[in-house]
């Protein structure tokens, strides 16, 4: 019956669980412009001492502060889950594109309007409330709580793996709980074990000290004709990476994950409308999601040199760029990646400069046939009956600071509502999914506090 009581209690709070998330909307925190970072910090110490955490701790780091908070259960042998979200967002630019305020929280449609609605401020706060409704209808909670809340994932998290270093015995738990980004347009999670990692990077090209007339076409090197060439030498008509030994690390999906992907659904059109493109280069299910999940990819994201501007200007260009990501998938070594393309590159022309970008993001998996990850699945599904296993992103998040630094299992369980449009204007949270989320979070306690018995 306890569940049952400190479900009761949420649905008595929802009014005053909804106040709350506009005072935390309300409150700015832009990263990337150090935008009311501080201000937000002090507002979560307020809210965790409220509920009774025995720790609370604001931590500084080189860039933004992470909040700490520490709560104890009554029960002996308690399992211990560590909450991580962020508190930060995203600029909210462009801002006359929105259509109520962006830090002024609207109801309209049975949806809440603002920056960090949905990314991640109401995500993050159904942890919370979770544990206060344990607190308030039980007087206790049957697992050990700890909340780290990032001040940078709209950054990177650049300070993250540091501290976690220096701070393990602090975060030391039996799972990390995350919930992040939208569910699906069928508005069930899908629960995600892991995510990619991302190694950006940028080839250049000069080969003149100006703009020569076109005239001298095939008579001196054209550095954007050349970046051509790179790049189709780097990659095939199948999307196949022709790059020395790229894929010799990758390890391909256990048996469990290839099952998993039976139970996802796969509908080339209606992806083809969300991504707003006339078709799939994978069209079947599970050549589709193993290359979202299992492969990875290498991908231009931009590409220039030369005149762009209105009309016509006949010209050679006296230099080319071309910006790529590589998404990493599980045993994928940043910099052993990195050494390979530059090597590639390199001898493709020694002339090509190559900078990768700092702080790569590693890939990171947890086994979902773990018992707590079983526990966990089978909590969200009596919330969700129909949420599926992804066993990984095909994005990526700093998943990999717990599962590689600190040795322990992640789970992503996304509560957002599929149009939350996040990292954009008008990002909103239907307040039905912000209810439900914190259900869930109470369902999890309520399901690995049940291993201690």
């Amino acid at each position: 019956m306890s569940l049952a009581a400190v479900y009761a209690h949420l649905d008595s709070h929802e009014a005053e669980d909804l106040d709350l998330l506009k005072k935390f909307v309300a409150q700015p925190s832009v990263s990337a412009r150090n935008m009311g970072v501080k201000e937000c910090t002090e507002l979560l110490r307020s809210m965790l001492t409220d509920l009774g955490c025995s720790t609370v701790e604001i931590f500084p780091t080189p860039t933004q502060p992470l909040v700490f908070g520490e709560l104890k259960s009554k029960h002996k042998n308690a399992k211990t889950v560590l909450f991580y979200g962020h508190y930060d967002t995203q600029p909210p630019d462009p801002e006359d594109e929105w259509l109520t305020p962006p830090f002024e929280p609207t109801i309209k449609d049975g949806r809440l309007y603002g920056l960090g609605t949905a990314d991640n401020k109401g995500q993050l706060l159904a942890h919370v409330l979770a544990v206060r409704s344990w607190l308030a209808a039980t007087g206790d909670v049957p697992v050990n709580v700890k909340f780290i809340f990032d001040g940078e994932e709209e950054s990177g998290s650049p300070s993250l793996p540091g501290f976690v270093r220096e701070h393990k015995d602090l975060l030391r738990a039996d799972f990390v709980f995350n919930s992040d980004g939208p569910m699906n347009a069928g508005d069930f999670p899908e629960i995600k074990l892991g995510s990619r990692g991302d190694l950006s990077f940028e080839v250049e090209l000069t080969t003149a000290t100006h703009q020569n007339h076109s005239k001298t076409g095939q008579l001196i090197p054209n550095p954007a004709i050349e970046l051509c060439r790179l790049v189709a030498s780097m990659i095939d008509e199948n999307g196949h990476v022709l790059i020395p030994h790229f894929y010799d690390d990758v390890v391909p999906p256990t048996e469990y994950e290839r099952k998993t992907i039976d139970e996802l659904e796969f509908d080339p059109d209606v992806l083809c409308r969300i991504y707003g493109t006339k078709r799939l280069e994978k069209n079947d299910k599970q050549s589709y999601y193993r290359q979202l999940m299992f492969s990875p990819t290498l991908t231009i994201n931009g590409m220039g040199g030369g005149y762009t501007g209105p009309g016509h200007k006949t010209c050679v260009p006296r230099n080319a760029f071309v910006r790529f990501d590589v998404r990493l998938v599980l045993n994928m070594d940043p910099e052993k990646v990195a050494a390979q393309i530059a090597k590639f590159v390199h001898e493709f022309d020694p002339e090509i400069v190559v900078r990768f970008e700092a702080n790569p993001m590693q890939p990171s998996r947890t086994s979902a046939e773990l018992p707590v990850c079983q526990a966990v699945i089978g909590a969200v599904r009596s919330v969700y009956p129909k949420a599926v296993i992804h066993a990984s992103s095909g994005g990526s998040t700093p998943g990999y600071v717990w599962t590689d630094i600190m040795k322990m299992p992640v789970l992503l369980v996304p509560y957002g509502n599929a149009d939350q449009t996040n990292h954009s204007p008008n990002e909103k949270l239907r307040l039905d999914c912000y209810y439900n989320g914190r259900k869930v979070s109470a369902a999890v306690i309520d399901a690995v506090g049940k291993m201690s018995e």
